[in-house]
């Protein structure tokens, strides 16, 4: 069977897609932190109006169930425009986001059945908790690159990881652990940045017992930035992933 590619490659080839397609990922990046916007734009009214906690979380809750649904949708959207990127397709950054919205059910179905599946396997013995979340890591990529949807997606993921669990994970672990040191440092050197232009470079660090005591434009801060890096971290582990996929795919005996 054909040797897949490295860790190493994934990280740097991800990372090269993010460099071509910059401009691309700044219009994600721009409805990333709007979202995070309104997300504190409602955290703070409901922590004006409401004193009590439960309650607030409650109301917060079900408010910001558009700003969730959005974001899945441009998930879905990202999917669709890393997946053209990574093979140095132009990038129509209005059809992958219409074909955000067109998949969203199918992505959410998915993205539910694995994390289910996931999910109880580690309710069960952990082990299997592992096991399914190599094999079914590719059904999103199906449902929204290959139009193939539910437990048919799933099915397929699995049988593209058959015979080479081990060598799957490792491939998902090592750029995943990666890109997310990455980001936490990129998160920290900000904080670390905006907290000495505001006297206390240590502000944003440690824990806080009341974050109701807290000033409206500290917690903007932490809504927003690392909302933004993230947003700009996603398309590295999108990234990643579908070059795995793409990899498995050319690879798999029945290829």
């Amino acid at each position: 069977m054909p040797q897949l590619t490295g860790p190493g490659d994934l990280i740097t080839a991800s990372w090269q897609n993010l460099r071509r397609n910059i401009r691309v990922y700044a219009d994600f990046l721009v409805w990333f932190a709007l979202l995070s916007v309104v997300e504190w734009v409602l955290w703070t009214l409901t922590r004006t109006i409401i004193p009590e906690k439960v309650m607030r979380s409650m109301l917060l809750a079900i408010l910001s169930l558009p700003t969730t649904i959005v974001t899945i949708g441009l998930t879905a959207a990202m999917i669709d425009a890393t997946a053209k990127g990574v093979q140095k397709k132009p990038i129509d950054i209005r059809a992958s986001l219409s074909i955000g919205v067109h998949k969203f059910i199918p992505f959410l179905w998915v993205s539910f059945l694995a994390s289910a599946a996931t999910f109880f396997g580690f309710l069960l013995l952990v082990i299997p908790g592992f096991i399914f979340l190599v094999w079914y890591r590719f059904g999103q990529n199906f449902a929204v690159i290959d139009g193939v949807h539910g437990l048919a997606a799933l099915r397929a993921s699995r049988r593209l990881v058959a015979g080479r669990w081990w060598a799957v994970f490792v491939r998902i672990a090592l750029p995943a652990i990666f890109f997310s040191v990455a980001a936490s440092f990129v998160t920290a050197v900000a904080y670390l940045l905006i907290g000495s232009f505001m006297g206390d470079p240590g502000m944003y660090f440690g824990q806080v017992s009341n974050v109701d005591e807290l000033s409206n434009t500290h917690t903007l801060i932490t809504s927003v930035l690392p909302q933004m890096v993230n947003g700009l971290a996603l398309p590295l582990f999108i990234g990643a992933d579908i070059l795995l996929w793409l990899d498995l795919k050319k690879t798999s005996p029945a290829a």
